[in-house]
């Protein structure tokens, strides 16, 4: 028994077997050998390794060539790569049935001349397999230092990416581990419709950080040598750009951190770094703050905005910092026509965050998300202020609404800050204390039920929603809130009066 590492038809090239004629079964010529074993019965072929081409001499099945097609038969049960008979001539003529099924296993049966021996055939194979092995380490260090100097070169994962696609003739993907493609060779090929694919992880220290997606569907130790020297080299490739990137973000956050303290860097030096850094001046920003009671899934929620950001061809930015997320949302500006204004989104953040708050994955279950207006670059620490504005809002306002945006609660911020505590205290008293004290002695809530019931417009459908209640509940409600306070639900003034009641409750004495 000898190990080999060539395929048939290699084999067949070998000067040694050049009298060797194929009788069937040519198209498994490109079979891989791993090792070459001879046969002494033809009825004793069981537990040979896959990978094995087996050698028999011609007498033992001269006087039964009908035996030949049990032979084939167990060599394909047991993936044997094909059949070699020293002789084969004398078998006249060749059962037409066994060359059928050697044919339709594409296993070939190969004729020997009757000089050439089994230990002739492994030596020379040995032989031949010691000098592929000396070449194929020449190539490797060859492969080594040609990826490793565009590594070092800095001519980008690109260009060392479509010279691997070269190397194994084959289009190639970088890919990371949410599917998103990194660089593939041809550019533009889509790895999803690949044939036949093959991935290999990428590692940085242990841990696999991406794929290599090979489209072969077959590869010979060459190829398999320029795979292993390509994941090496592209892992290095990674490394610097990750580690530039890192490097990038830490100064972007930095310059983050001056722009959301003022005052401000003066104008002309914002729009100077921000270029610098990938934060277009010339774009509005949207800064949306997500707060839960636990930080957030840092990777799912990069992979999201950067995966929306790839659909406008826009570079957004993300903080983490205890348990919240800020994001800095860039959009193009639209200009002012008749029916867009100046200051409008033309990116829809805002349904954007909104669908990642509800997503089916559950990830941000519980949080909630304030979002400020369009601001220029140098103005967004007032869009941070804002979102954080619509947030304290919202948790005291918007009931089940996962999303506040600041525009569609500004006028609630100013009341705020404007409001005479202690007329409207006395105001409340004299219009809800009646239903507050009910809410207390009771464990009701009925005044919440009151307030959305006037958020809403009268709707008793979005008040049930708001609450989580049955709309019957809501008109049961409402049927007490008159009873005990006499408010005339349909009068416009008594409506008015009692929501900015129930606006300074909520806001400035109720915390909750």
């Amino acid at each position: 028994m000898r190990s080999v590492e060539l395929t048939i038809k290699e084999l067949l090239n070998m000067p040694l077997l050049q009298e060797a004629q194929v009788i069937s079964g040519a198209k498994g010529l490109e079979r891989f050998v791993k090792q070459i074993d001879m046969l002494e019965q033809p009825y004793t072929i069981k537990g040979y390794p896959k990978g094995t081409l087996i050698f028999i001499d011609v007498y033992p099945i001269q006087q039964q060539p009908e035996v030949l097609i049990h032979m084939i038969e167990q060599l394909h049960t047991s993936e044997a790569v094909g059949l070699m008979i020293r002789s084969a001539q004398k078998i006249q003529p060749i059962l037409a049935e066994a060359i059928l099924q050697s044919d339709l296993y594409e296993l070939p049966i190969i004729s020997l001349p009757e000089h050439i021996s089994y230990m002739d055939i492994t030596y020379a194979a040995i032989e031949q397999t010691l000098y592929r092995q000396e070449k194929l380490r020449q190539r490797s260090d060859e492969t080594y230092r040609t990826l490793t100097a565009m590594v070092l070169e800095n001519i980008g994962i690109q260009a060392v990416s479509d010279h691997v696609a070269g190397l194994l003739k084959a289009p190639v993907a970088i890919i990371d581990h949410s599917e998103t493609l990194i660089v593939s060779s041809p550019i533009g090929w889509d790895f999803r419709q690949a044939r036949y694919p093959v991935r290999r992880n990428i590692n940085i220290d242990q841990r696999s950080v991406a794929y290599l997606l090979i489209d072969k569907e077959q590869w010979n130790a060459m190829e398999e040598v320029g795979i292993e020297q390509a994941r090496l080299v592209l892992a290095l490739e990674l490394m610097r750009n990750k580690i530039i990137e890192d490097t990038e973000n830490r100064l972007r956050g930095n310059f983050i951190d001056e722009l959301m303290t003022p005052p401000a860097p003066p104008r002309h030096e914002v729009e100077q770094r921000g270029q610098q850094l990938g934060m277009n001046p010339l774009h509005l920003w949207e800064v949306a703050v997500i707060e839960g009671s636990v930080a957030p899934d840092e990777e799912w929620m990069t992979r999201l905005l950067y995966q929306e950001a790839a659909k406008y061809n826009i570079r957004p930015h993300i903080e983490f910092r205890s348990n919240r997320a800020i994001l800095f949302l860039p959009t193009p500006q639209v200009k002012a026509t008749p029916a867009i204004d100046a200051g409008q989104s033309s990116i829809p953040w805002a349904t954007i965050v909104l669908s990642w708050l509800n997503d089916q994955e559950g990830k941000l279950a519980g949080y909630r998300s304030g979002i400020g207006r369009p601001k220029a670059l140098w103005d967004i620490h007032e869009g941070f202020s804002e979102a954080r504005n619509a947030l304290t809002i919202s948790r005291r306002l918007s009931g089940e609404t996962a999303l506040t945006a600041y525009k569609d609660i500004e006028v609630y911020h100013l009341l705020r800050g404007t409001m005479d505590e202690k007329g409207f205290g006395l105001l409340f008293d004299r219009k809800l204390g009646k239903l507050k004290q009910y809410d207390e002695e009771h464990t009701t809530d009925l005044l919440r039920t009151l307030f959305f019931y006037l958020e809403s417009r009268s709707s008793l459908i979005e008040t049930a929603r708001q609450l989580s209640i049955h709309r019957n509940s809501v008109k049961y409600r409402l049927e007490r809130i008159r009873d005990i306070t006499g408010f005339d639900l349909n009068d416009p003034h008594e409506q008015f009066v009692y929501q900015m009641c129930l606006i300074y409750y909520y806001l400035l004495e109720h915390s909750e």
